[in-house]
């Protein structure tokens, strides 16, 4: 479930800047805007959703302060959610706001630019859909991490951005806004009791986000020709474990990706390598403490906890018809054998209605398109679909 930085929030809030204010905030009218959705979801899977016929949730009220003086070369950025549509709930203390982006920048010279603080993480690009997200890549697209970054935007066809990513959120926090769906690197499952197999192993679990990046360099360069960008984005640092800070793995991962706006029709590509360490390393850990299980020793199947290594292909198709816009995105992770899962892919085909101070979005997940062992959570065999409509409104 994610709602756009690039694609999406920069135009809304572009919108809400020129839109009159209250003779309150005139003051402030080049550098503050407000925003707000909310979102209703059908799951084809659920009983639930079945006897309701789906639920209204998930509802956000945002602040974007965005402030570049012509007379300074110093700005500021942020963007504050408050609601459960903030996406940070789920790290276990109940919260619903956080700071999705908190960052202080300075042009340096004409070509360089340095931002500090919680900003986007310069590895490939976003998928064009509002809520479900690109299940399958989480952690490697358009997330927004704390650290410094800096940017270079010659007037020539090259361009590059740099990034040390100190954390993956403030302190040691594991979400992160725009990727709640799957969470990000690591995922430690907890036994459930009513759905335990006889030998240990999980006929259903709970997850939760164990690992956290930290200490990690990102690169991406890019050249333009025509009307279309091609690019790489690399990084390598860190994962810590949340319960055993002792315990780290090194991640990389390397993207190959290309963007690209042929009249009304936009289209990316990407290929996406990742390493996140040997999860069998942490299957030696048999009296690892998940949840409360009692102690009782856990599988090697259960056991891991990073994504391990694999590869991810994406692409993302849209088309402008005067004030809608309607897409497809279409991902797919084939993870390596250290996992024992099989490839799986999901798909989201969508439309949005620009209606002036807003859009309407109406999208469907397909995900698991293949019937197999989901190669994230590792217990998933069948297609799921789901159905949402959102409302946003920026002012």
């Amino acid at each position: 479930m994610q709602k756009h930085t690039k694609r999406i929030v920069t135009t809304g809030a572009a919108l809400a800047l020129a839109a009159p204010m209250s003779s309150v905030m005139a003051a402030l009218e080049d550098s503050v805007s407000f925003g707000t959705w909310f979102n209703y979801t059908y799951d084809n899977d659920s009983e639930a959703d079945q006897d309701t016929l789906g639920e209204v949730d998930y509802p956000s009220f945002n602040i974007y302060v965005n402030h570049h003086p012509e007379d300074s070369v110093w700005f500021f950025d942020a963007e504050l959610r408050i609601g459960s549509g903030s996406f940070q709930s789920f790290s276990g203390d109940d919260r619903e706001w956080g700071f999705k982006e908190l960052a202080v920048g300075r042009e340096l010279n004409e070509q360089w630019t340095m931002t500090l603080g919680k900003t986007a993480v310069p590895f490939g690009w976003k998928t064009f859909n509002f809520w479900p997200g690109a299940r399958m890549l989480s952690g490697l697209e358009d997330q927004m991490n704390v650290g410094l970054r800096l940017d270079s935007d010659s007037s020539g066809p090259m361009d590059a951005s740099y990034m040390l990513v100190k954390s993956q959120n403030w302190g040691d926090d594991t979400t992160s806004q725009d990727d709640g769906t799957l969470g990000h690197w690591g995922t430690n499952f907890a036994y459930d009791d009513d759905n335990q197999d006889s030998d240990n192993t999980l006929a259903g679990s709970q997850r939760n986000n164990t690992y956290r990046k930290i200490n990690t360099l990102v690169g991406d360069w890019g050249y333009t020709a025509g009307n279309t960008r091609y690019a790489l984005s690399a990084q390598v640092g860190q994962l810590v474990d949340q319960d055993d800070t002792d315990a780290t793995e090194t991640h990389y991962a390397a993207a190959l990706y290309t963007e690209g706006s042929y009249g009304a029709f936009d289209l990316n590509t990407k290929v996406v390598h990742y390493d996140q360490g040997d999860p069998s390393d942490l299957a030696d850990d048999a009296e690892r403490d998940v949840s409360d299980p009692g102690e009782r020793p856990i599988t090697d199947e259960a056991a891991y906890s990073t994504r391990g290594q694999g590869q991810i292909v994406a692409i993302s198709g849209g088309y402008q018809a005067g004030n809608w816009y309607n897409y497809v995105d279409w991902n797919m992770r084939m993870p390596d054998e250290d996992l024992g899962t099989d490839d799986t892919m999901d798909a989201v085909v969508g439309t949005r209605y620009n209606y002036g101070p807003g859009w309407i979005y109406t999208e469907v997940l397909v995900s698991n398109l293949t019937e197999e062992k989901d190669p994230v959570m590792g217990l998933e065999d069948e297609t799921r679909e789901v159905v949402n409509l959102t409302v946003d409104y920026y002012f």
